[in-house]
Formats: structure tokens, C-alpha cells, sequence
């Protein structure tokens, strides 16, 4: 069955089912003021039932009610089909790892309490106007890879596109949280909006509040003309937050109450400015654990993480290694007019067998480290060096057997190849390698290379 998209006033027909009065009164209230016939019950049975047998198009079902849970209701819902309704979940602090569990029942949105009325008003449109047309592939271009859990990615990333809610995504560095955040924008309604991405550990600790909110002319010394911060970049779009457990808890404070307004408090001024904006946080950390330490605070680690994504280590999907190793061969060996064509067996083994520390960061600047510096048009073992090889590599970086070449020789000829390809310059080699400039500068040393200009 294909859902057609209905207009707000349309007369549509939401079921409200919270065991909470005060969030049913101010539900109906918000939701009667958009045209919209509302039904309420605070029984999980009676919901149930209504849910079943009504004709609703959208449900509003809190995940934690005594005698019967959102979660049961969720899954007898979906399976039952009829009518085929829109369910929001409504979420409280305890109840935020169910999240995806109800999202993979078939959970269309999430409200975490206390939910604004705009928040409110833009589910439930979001919920009557979205249709069930998929996506077509080549929307997930930047997301490659077969295994069962790439599937269930895309599926995850495409459902939390189709809403506003805000998204925490966690795992380790160079895992690709960008790229998914970036996804997510793309197959959203705010697509042809800014997508605006912040580096939370980039930036100074003293002009942190001024990125983020803006500024207005004489805010602080140095203030000689008003800013708008990158919240007010990317109105109407998404703001994708990295490492955000690298705030003070002071800026923290002011994220949570933006959030929750969703007004900007510009610097220099008590007059805030109103902002429509989705947020996609990530991190590297274990925020529970910052948490627990009292570097975050609870209450915005819980607005963040509406939807909670963890985003595997590569070594833990090493089906997916070689479809990303050829897609990037593919863009490196055009981008530089490279020789080569394409891997030999022993080469995807190395490549399968090695533990990548760095994830596909350091898959994606292996390939095109051999994309500049193989002369051949067949990748060998021995051409592959990995920077981020670490005690748990399973496969030696050269064929030590063959007698052709030390693990120090094939570094030294990597390094000189480098440094001839980008004509000796020292940032621009360093950050090719995956190396900083005084390593690099005390490799060159090490090895004896003599520096050509």
C-alpha cells in the first residue's frame, strides 16, 4: 500500500495514547489548533484497541505506560497492518535506548519529553505528509558495502531522514559519522538547505560561544563587526555538531537551552533570534561515561540522542572492506592519472587481514597513497604500507620472504615518492602520508632522504 501525502487540515485523525493528563491535554490542545480531529486515552489497553479498529493516520504512543508498554503496542500495531498508521514514540530519559529498537519496529518519529508545541506540530506534519517511497541507490552513493549491516544502516539512516529528530552518532574515528550525517540531510525535507558542519574540537574554548551563536559589533575586543554563528548558517537545514563532548559544560548549558527554544543567544545581546535548525551530533567518546565523570551534562545527553546510532569499527565489517577499497581505487586513480588498475589477490588479503585503526579514513588514504605511488597496473602486497599499523595487524606490510625489500625500504621509498609528487612541500606531503610535519621531518632525517627543491 502506498500512503498518499494529506495536508495538515485535512481532518486527519491523530490517537494521543499517554498515561500522563498533561501531556494529553497539551497534545490535544497544540493539535486541535491544527485542524485535526485528536483522541486521547491514557490506557494502554483502550489505546490499543482504538489504534487497531479507529482509522488513525497518526499515533502519538508514550514507549513507558504501566500494565501494557509503548514497545508491545509498537509491535502489535505493525504487525497488524490495518490502517496502516504513523507512529511517534514519546520518550522519556529512561527509555532513550529503546530508541532504535522502536525505530526497527516500525516507530515513525520520536518527542523526548518535555517536547516543544512546535516540535509537536512538525511530527505530525512530518508524519501525515511523508509517503513510502524509497529512495533510489544512488542517494547512498557515499555508503558502500553488502554486508547485513551496511543494509541495515542505510534502512536506519533513510527512516531518521524523513523526520526532524535529533540524532547522536557515536563510534570511533575515521568510522564516516560525517558522511552519515551528511546522508541524512540529503534524503531529508531540508535537503535544499545548508548543511553546516561544526568541529566542536576545533574550536577555541574562548570563542566557542561566538561560533556557534554569532556575535553582534562590540561584543568583546576583536568584535569590530556582528557575526552570525553556524546555528544561524543553517537555519532551515541541519547543523552537524562533531565531537561535542569537547564543550565546556558552560556552552553546553546555552546548546540545551537552544535546543529546547530554539533561539540563538547572540553574544552582546540579550535579544535571541529564532532558528529552525536539526541538529546531528557525534563523537568518539563514550558520553555516558562523560556522564558519569560530570564532564556532560545528563539532560542535553538525553535532547541529543533522540535516536542513537553507533557506527561500526571497519575491522568489524571486513566484508565491506574491498567494495570501499575498489570504490575509492576507482576515484584516486582518475583524480591522480594513476597506472594502476587494480588489486592482486594477495593484496586484498593484506587488505581484509588488516585490523584498520583508522577505519576507512585510513582505508580511503591508503588507496590513494597507492594510487600516487605505485608504478604498477597491478597493486602488490609490497606496495601497500600502513601508516596505522598497529600490534594486531594480522598481515605483514611487504612479503618478507621474497628478499626483495625491508618494511624501512618500503617506507623510505613511500616517503620519496611523496615528497618528489607534491615537489618537496612539507605540509602538503605530511597530510598526503597520514603523518604530521615533525614526524615527517624526523623520518626524512632517519632515512637520509635529501630534500630537492
Amino acid at each position: 500500500m502506498v500512503r498518499q501525502k494529506r495536508s495538515e487540515t485535512d481532518q486527519a485523525r491523530i490517537l494521543v495514547v499517554d498515561d500522563e493528563q498533561v501531556i494529553r491535554d497539551g497534545c490535544e490542545q497544540v493539535l486541535s489548533r491544527m485542524g485535526v480531529n485528536v483522541f486521547c486515552t491514557g490506557d494502554a489497553a483502550e489505546g490499543l484497541q482504538k489504534a487497531l479498529t479507529g482509522g488513525y493516520d497518526v499515533v502519538l504512543l508514550d514507549i513507558r505506560m504501566p500494565k501494557m508498554s509503548g514497545m508491545d503496542i509498537l509491535r502489535k500495531i505493525t504487525a497488524d497492518n490495518t490502517g496502516d498508521p504513523r507512529v511517534i514514540m514519546i520518550t522519556g530519559y529512561g527509555s532513550i535506548p529503546l530508541s532504535v529498537e522502536a525505530m526497527k519496529a516500525g516507530a515513525f518519529d520520536f518527542l523526548s519529553k518535555p517536547f516543544s508545541a512546535q516540535e509537536l506540530r512538525r511530527a505530525v506534519t512530518n508524519a501525515l505528509e511523508q509517503t513510502d517511497e524509497k529512495p533510489s541507490t544512488e542517494e547512498f552513493d557515499g555508503i558502500i558495502g553488502g554486508s547485513d549491516y551496511i543494509a541495515e544502516l542505510k534502512q536506519t539512516v533513510y527512516r531518521i531522514a524523513q523526520t526532524d529528530s535529533t540524532v547522536l552518532l557515536t563510534g570511533e574515528s575515521g568510522t564516516g559519522k560525517e558522511l552519515v550525517a551528511q546522508t541524512i540531510h540529503d534524503l531529508s525535507k531540508r535537503k535544499d538547505k545548508p548543511f553546516v558542519a561544526c568541529d566542536c574540537s576545533a574550536l577555541v574554548e574562548s570563542l566557542m560561544e561566538s561560533e556557534l551563536f554569532g556575535h553582534v559589533k562590540g561584543a568583546f575586543s576583536g568584535a569590530t563587526e556582528s557575526r552570525v554563528g553556524r546555528f544561524q548558517t543553517a537555519d532551515r537545514g541541519t547543523l552537524f555538531l562533531d565531537e561535542i563532548s569537547n564543550i565546556s559544560l558552560a556552552i553546553q548549558a546555552k546548546l540545551l537551552r537552544v535546543i529546547q527554544e530554539q533561539e540563538v543567544p547572540r553574544v552582546g545581546t540579550s535579544q535571541p533570534v529564532k532558528v529552525d535548525v536539526r541538529i546531528v551530533a557525534a563523537t568518539n567518546r563514550d558520553i555516558r561515561k562523560e556522564v558519569d565523570a560530570g564532564r556532560f551534562r545528563e539532560d542535553l545527553f538525553y535532547r541529543l540522542s533522540v535516536v542513537p546510532i553507533e557506527i561500526k569499527p571497519l575491522r568489524e565489517h571486513k566484508k565491506d572492506i574491498m567494495p570501499i577499497a575498489d570504490y575509492y581505487l576507482e576515484i584516486y586513480r582518475k583524480k591522480h592519472r594513476s597506472r594502476v588498475k587494480r588489486l592482486s589477490e594477495e593484496a586484498q588479503r593484506s587488505l581484509v587481514s588488516y585490523s584498520w585503526p583508522g577505519n576507512i579514513r585510513e582505508l580511503k588514504n591508503t588507496i590513494e597513497r597507492l594510487c600516487v605511488l605505485c608504478d604498477n597496473e597491478i597493486v602488490d602486497q609490497s606496495d601497500i604500507l600502513y601508516y596505522g599499523q598497529d600490534g594486531d595487524a594480522k598481515a605483514p606490510v611487504v612479503d618478507m620472504t621474497s628478499g626483495r625489500m625491508t618494511l624501512v625500504d618500503v617506507e623510505r621509498k613511500h616517503i620519496e615518492k611523496a615528497l618528489v609528487h607534491f615537489n618537496y612541500q612539507m605540509s602538503k606531503t605530511a597530510e598526503f602520508l597520514g603523518i604530521d610535519r615533525k614526524t615527517l621531518r624526523t623520518k626524512i632525517k632517519n632515512y637520509g632522504i635529501e630534500m630537492k627543491k
